[in-house]
């Protein structure tokens, strides 16, 4: 990583030096937290798990119910009180009662499965989004201000430190993609 960062602030700097090329910095960290969009879809997606935890909590509720049922029922096919027949009946009750109990765990697992596949589409499919909206507007303010290059300056390297250490205020565009951004948010009171 660091030789491809000192890599490319060479190329960079040789090119600067051939013509005059603008850099800018933008915090993509911050943009990106600070998009309406994402406030949105993290509601969206805290609703999605919320409404799957609740039917989760449902399924386990069940599954102790007819666990309780079949150790209810695995006890009387073990009661010496009860005539061969009883316990004979009682041992198919519990047998029937502990088949509902794996259907119910299979039906568990499977639903847990396919939520968690549905959240990381989902997840996925709503950060895309707003990751393509984010370099839109990045590629616009680039191509407005001249920019030649464009660096994120909340990029940590393998070491944890930043990959942009040190740059000029006046070129972070963050504060200006962050409001253009949020310009079309709709507004509380009407617009005002």
């Amino acid at each position: 990583m660091k030789k491809i960062l000192l890599a490319l602030l060479i190329g960079v700097s040789a090119v600067l030096s051939a013509a005059e090329l603008r850099i800018a910095v933008v915090d993509l960290d911050r943009v990106f937290k600070s998009y309406y969009k994402s406030r949105i879809a993290e509601d969206f997606l805290n609703q999605q798990a919320e409404a799957a935890r609740t039917y989760m909590s449902q399924l386990n509720s069940q599954l102790e119910s007819l666990r309780a049922e079949a150790r209810r029922l695995g006890t009387n096919a073990l009661n010496p009180a009860l005539n061969d027949q009883a316990r004979k009946k009682a041992a198919d009750d519990a047998d029937a009662a502990l088949a509902k109990v794996k259907s119910k765990e299979t039906e568990i697992s499977l639903y847990a499965n396919e939520r968690r596949r549905e959240f990381m589409r989902l997840q996925q499919e709503k950060r895309d989004a707003i990751v393509k909206d984010i370099r839109q507007e990045i590629k616009r303010r680039a191509a407005a201000g001249n920019y030649a290059f464009v660096l994120d300056s909340s990029g940590k390297t393998t070491s944890g430190l930043p990959a942009v250490v040190v740059f000029p205020a006046k070129h972070d565009i963050s504060d200006e993609v962050i409001r253009e951004l949020n310009r079309t948010a709709s507004k509380p009171n009407g617009g005002n």
